[in-house]
C-alpha cells in the first residue's frame, strides 16, 4: 500500500468515526428535543431539524469514509470519495464563507475539515493515478 493510500484510508477511519457520532448525537437530538424544549421553555421543532441534518450529514460521511477505505485497498475504486470529497470541500468552504460573512459558529473547525478532506482528496487522486500507470 502506498503513502497516498495510507493517508486516504487514515483520514477516512476518522471521517468514519467522525460519522458515526454525528448519528449517534442526531439519535440522540431527536429523541430529546422535547425534554430539551419543554426545560428551556422553546418549541422542539428546530431541535429535531437540526438533529436530522446532522443524522443526514453523518450518513454522508460514513459512506465518503467506506469509499476511502475500499478505494484506499484498490485504489482503482476511489472516484467515488473523491466525489464525496469534492462536496465535502465545497460545502465547508460555503460554511467559512457564511461565517465570515456574519454568521456564527466555530470557522476552525470547517477550515480544518476542508483542509483535511482536500489533503484526502489529493491523496486520493495521485493513488488513483499511480495505480493506474
Amino acid at each position: 500500500m502506498s503513502t497516498n493510500c495510507k493517508i486516504v484510508k487514515g483520514i477516512s477511519l476518522v471521517l468514519m468515526l467522525l460519522a458515526i457520532g454525528s448519528i449517534i448525537f442526531a439519535i440522540t437530538g431527536v429523541m430529546g428535543a422535547d425534554a430539551v424544549a419543554e426545560a428551556a421553555g422553546s418549541d422542539a421543532l428546530p431541535i429535531k431539524v437540526a438533529s436530522v441534518v446532522l443524522g443526514v450529514v453523518g450518513i454522508f460521511e460514513f459512506f465518503a469514509g467506506a469509499f476511502g477505505v475500499r478505494g484506499a485497498n484498490n485504489p482503482a475504486h476511489l472516484s467515488p470519495f473523491i466525489m464525496f470529497g469534492i462536496v465535502m470541500v465545497i460545502a465547508n468552504i460555503v460554511e467559512i464563507a457564511l461565517a465570515v460573512m456574519g454568521g456564527s459558529g466555530p470557522i476552525w473547525l470547517s477550515i480544518v475539515y476542508a483542509a483535511a478532506m482536500l489533503v484526502a482528496v489529493f491523496c486520493a487522486l495521485r493513488a488513483k493515478s499511480e495505480a493506474l500507470r
